[in-house]
């Protein structure tokens, strides 16, 4: 029995809690309903005094989106017109003056070239291939320097000049700058040409050993010699030691001479008398016309 009267109670307090919750949430509704219904209804603005302050009130334009950059046909996408790198002008130098004369490219100074018309740089380049031992051997190599365009070229050649190197006088490191002539044919040249006296013509290069027709051609429109500077020999009165040095006598022809002119008097001391007595050969008595001392 007392169970049943506590399971009533149970049941009486359950559901006074629940009509408490619904109490509660009724009286909230209640609250919400009048606080809409009470709030004020907002005054329309009428449409003149809406415009003037529309007027009143400063437009400003919407700025305008840049445009969406192009795809470019190469991949990514190409810079807009707006953003582009200005173009730089360069500006255009003053013509150069220059002057006209002849010069030889392997002597002419620096303060020259420029004169001609090159640029200090381009002058300086040809000093400093010259400094390293390049020679100008025609005007053809003057041509192949990168620094000389086919115009200024074109514009000088009229006026370039380029020294012959005169054998007779000339050492070995001048020799040496011919085309084909190294420091071993140098010193032959040298040694012939103290044998001979010196060179009356330039083909006479040719009589050296090892200096072919080929080689000649390489460098013979650059060589000259002076007739004037040669040695001359004393072919009847020499001694047979300075008579075989000579190229045309040797040593066998230094004797002949020598006994011929034991032979004979001085009176027959002559070049056609040693053809006659065949003492020299004819070629070489030619040869010799141009040295020995006249009589």
């Amino acid at each position: 029995m007392r169970r049943e009267k506590q399971e009533k109670l149970s049941k009486s307090a359950a559901s006074g809690l629940v009509a408490l919750v619904f109490l509660i949430l009724g009286f909230q509704l209640a609250l919400f309903v009048v606080k809409v219904v009470e709030r004020p209804a907002e005054s329309p603005v009428e449409p003149e005094v809406a415009q003037s302050v529309a007027d009143s009130v400063p437009q400003v334009k919407p700025a305008a989106s840049p445009p969406a950059p192009k795809r470019s046909k190469y991949g990514g996408y190409e810079r807009p017109a707006s953003a582009a790198a200005p173009k730089r002008t360069r500006p255009r130098e003053p013509e150069r003056s220059y002057e006209s004369f002849a010069f030889d490219p392997n002597t002419v100074s620096v303060a020259d070239l420029q004169r001609l018309g090159l640029s200090e740089r381009q002058a300086q380049s040809i000093e400093n291939y010259r400094e390293k031992g390049g020679r100008f051997r025609s005007k053809a190599d003057f041509q192949k320097m990168y620094v000389v365009s086919d115009t200024l070229f074109a514009r000088l050649e009229p006026y370039i000049e380029i020294a012959k190197l005169e054998l007779n006088g000339a050492d070995s490191t001048a020799l040496v700058s011919l085309r084909g002539i190294g420091p071993w044919y140098a010193r032959k040249i040298l040694d012939y040409r103290d044998r001979l006296g010196g060179f009356v013509a330039p083909e006479q290069l040719l009589e050296i050993d090892g200096i072919d027709a080929e080689r000649y051609a390489g460098f013979a429109d650059g060589i000259t010699v002076d007739a004037s500077r040669i040695c001359r020999l004393d072919l009847w009165h020499a001694s047979d030691t300075v008579l075989a040095r000579h190229p045309y006598l040797g040593p066998k022809g230094a004797r002949s001479i020598v006994r011929y002119r034991e032979l004979y008097d001085s009176t027959r001391w002559t070049l056609p008398d040693l053809a006659t007595e065949r003492v020299l050969s004819q070629e070489n008595i030619e040869k010799l016309k141009k040295y020995i001392v006249s009589q």
